[in-house]
């Protein structure tokens, strides 16, 4: 069996490329510096990964796993160099400690002049990832061997469109490494990020250009996903679960995606049908009670979310540069400014402004656009046509 590699041992690393990766019949070590996970891992080299299904688990068991400590670096470097494949899964903001590592790694293939090709997987939350740590790569590396690595090494962003809840407290007490899921297994990446040829991984699936798979989770998925949050907190619901089953929001949020799915269609000639049916299953996948994916949660940071190029400005504006009237996103974002649930301190911030200063000063300020963007009279123009109420709490 080929051994692959994935940095971080949490919920993504074992949930989704973990188990893909053994799916696909790879032994996977797992570099953490979780002392404790780390041995769990190696005493029982397996972990109880349970998929949500609406009211329901179902158990799998992912075997051929082991450990090695983040800090052995001579340890990673030798399961390294023979690996043609690897995965970041630690979050974003903890990329910049593993990238010295992953400069030792480069280091030793390129004194061992290995020609074989290593491509990481990225499994963060951001786009151009790669390019960002190609970029702290380069300091840390001699100008031979980024020549090396530019050559050798790929760096693949990724679109992560699964969801992984906590495990609740019953299945951790029975097992520590317990792992909670939701029925979805699949990586898309970036083709064009690779080196050589790309290893044909089931469910991991490089494609170009990558654009389309960026804008797709953002438009499509992020985008629904706040919909239905900000829509779902006017009526008074806590859960996402609840919000899609109310009738009135699903058709919202049914809309808004056959908006953004027409503009997808249109500017990358994807047939509707695949982009429908991920309409559908993004609708299927909020109900999914077991989740317990909340509003607050879902709905979080709108100074973030209403910014100019992200999920609803951003997807509102795609769809007007390719002719597409996106009515129901316009109609959710003066929602969004109302959006203002206990803890969240920029929601608490964007409510407070908006209050004061009305939605067209909103605008300006959080999501910066102005009177020169056509979208902007759009939304001004719907919101002046809806009553501003509170928020509908359920009896």
């Amino acid at each position: 069996m080929e051994t692959a590699v994935v940095f971080g041992a949490g919920n993504i690393g074992r949930g989704l490329a973990g188990r893909i990766l053994t799916e696909a019949g790879f032994t996977v070590s797992f570099i953490d510096v979780n002392d404790k996970l780390n041995k769990l891992i190696n005493l029982h080299h397996s972990y109880p990964l349970y998929i949500t299904k609406g009211n329901e688990y179902e158990m799998h068991t992912i075997r051929n796993v082991s450990a090695i400590d983040g800090k052995d670096i001579s340890a990673i470097c030798d399961i390294t160099d023979e690996a043609k494949i690897a995965a970041t899964a630690v979050g974003v903001n903890a990329l910049k400690y593993i990238i010295p590592t992953i400069a030792t790694i480069i280091k030793h293939r390129y004194k061992n002049k290995n020609t074989g090709y290593l491509n990481f997987i990225l499994c963060e939350n951001m786009i151009d990832v790669h390019a960002y740590v190609r970029t702290m790569l380069k300091d840390q590396l001699s100008s031979e061997e980024n020549e090396y690595a530019d050559k050798y090494i790929g760096f693949c962003q990724s679109s992560i469109g699964c969801m992984v809840p906590s495990p609740p407290a019953e299945l951790l007490e029975k097992n520590p490494l317990t792992v909670c899921v939701e029925d979805y297994n699949k990586i898309y990446t970036d083709m064009d990020g690779s080196r050589g040829d790309f290893p044909e991984i089931e469910n991991i699936l490089p494609y170009s250009p990558f654009s389309y798979y960026i804008n797709r989770k953002l438009f499509m998925h992020n985008m629904s996903h706040c919909v239905c949050a900000y829509w779902g907190y006017q009526k008074g619901y806590t859960y996402i679960w609840e919000a899609i089953n109310d009738e009135e929001i699903r058709a919202k949020v049914s809309r808004a995606l056959e908006e953004t799915s027409s503009a997808l269609s249109i500017h990358y000639g994807t047939e509707m049908r695949e982009l429908n049916a991920h309409a559908d299953d993004l609708v299927k996948r909020y109900g999914n009670r077991l989740l317990g994916d909340t509003i607050a949660r879902v709905g979080a940071d709108p100074k973030r979310k209403l910014g100019r190029n992200d999920r609803l400005i951003g997807a509102a504006v795609f769809c007007l540069e390719n002719s597409i009237m996106p009515t129901t996103i316009i109609e959710t974002i003066p929602i969004a400014f109302r959006f203002d649930p206990e803890n969240d301190p920029s929601a608490a911030e964007v409510h407070s402004y908006y209050t004061e200063h009305g939605l067209a000063e909103s605008l300006k300020k959080y999501s910066s656009i102005s009177e020169t963007d056509p979208i902007f009279n759009k939304i001004l123009s719907t919101a002046s046509k809806t009553a501003e109420k509170p928020a509908e709490k359920k009896d």
